[in-house]
């Protein structure tokens, strides 16, 4: 029997702990925000103009894998970005506004018409603790259009209004997970471990969302004067301006309580580095004899090899 041999016997494999855990933060990505369509057609007899309210908040919310891996040469901290898991959910509330202007064959008025409040509902996942490093998680909301105009009344004796419209709503998001530190390191990409001492550990996780939200508002516009005509009688078309904006994600702090390593220098090194995981749990295989016995072994060993 080799020394080689003799020594893989008393090698125990690796350790590793681990522990689920939830990152959660609310965050107003879209803060209360009024956009004007302006008159169309900028002149004529008829003319429209929309207004829309806007604001909205957002739910972001990571499952993620924290194992602590005891090795021979201490123990190392990782989370595991493959199996991590994210949802975001967006709440928005809008209200839209249809104005009029009229001004032919001696009639002339001009107002709102009509206001309708909506709210959108709608949730996207992703897979990945969304670091920035790695270009975090970008994520596309194509909401259901919604009626907000059906209006059909009189605004002034013997004159009358037809309108209609509809609101679509289109959200881009990405989540960016800037960092996430513990008491031993510093997490800011796939693939990093830092050495530890386990037990209890306050996960605090910081980052930054940035959204752009894109409406578009399509209806038909008509009025109609008793015994003399009608006019108008078009569809208006709003692309209306973007709401963009950029919001810091701040994460409640996270507890995970791990079995207990050897102590660490607290520095961040590849995941190459890292000792082999066992596992989903804590398992325990049992531990190496005493240097001590190791040692006598040894010598027997050489001793009967050389009387051989």
């Amino acid at each position: 029997m080799g020394v080689a041999l003799l020594l893989s016997m008393f090698t125990a494999p690796a350790l590793a702990d681990t522990q689920p855990f939830v990152l959660a933060s609310d965050v107003e990505i879209f803060p209360a925000k009024d956009i004007d369509s302006g008159w169309w057609p900028e002149e004529g007899p008829v003319r429209v103009r929309a207004e829309v309210s806007a604001e909205g908040l957002a739910g972001v919310d990571i499952t993620g894998v924290s194992t602590v891996t005891q090795g021979g040469g201490g123990a190392t901290h990782s989370l595991d970005n493959d199996s991590a898991a994210g949802v975001v959910s967006v709440l928005l509330d809008m209200s839209a506004r249809l104005h009029l202007s009229l001004d032919v064959v001696g009639y002339e008025w001009e107002g709102m018409l009509h206001e309708e409040a909506v709210t959108f509902d709608v949730s996207e996942a992703f897979s990945s603790l969304a670091f920035a490093d790695d270009g975090g998680a970008e994520l596309s909301y194509l909401m259901d259009t919604k009626d907000v105009f059906e209006i059909e009344q009189g605004i002034l004796p013997l004159v009358n209004v037809v309108a209609t419209g509809s609101l679509t709503p289109t959200a881009d998001l990405v989540v960016m997970t800037d960092a996430i530190e513990t008491p031993d390191g510093r997490f800011t990409a796939a693939g990093q471990s830092v050495n530890t001492s386990g037990g209890t550990l306050d996960l605090d996780a910081s980052g930054s969302v940035e959204s752009a939200l894109y409406l578009m508002l399509r209806g038909h516009a008509e009025v109609c004067i008793t015994w003399v005509d009608c006019y108008g009688d078009f569809n208006y078309d709003f692309d209306l301006d973007p709401i963009e904006s950029t919001q810091a994600l701040v994460y409640d702090t996270v507890t995970v309580t791990h079995a207990a390593g050897s102590a660490g220098d607290g520095l961040p090194r590849s995941s190459a580095d890292e000792e082999p995981k066992e596992g989903g749990g804590c398992s325990t295989v049992p531990g190496v004899g005493s240097s001590a016995t190791v040692l006598m072994m040894l010598v027997a060993l050489v001793a009967t090899r050389r009387r051989d």
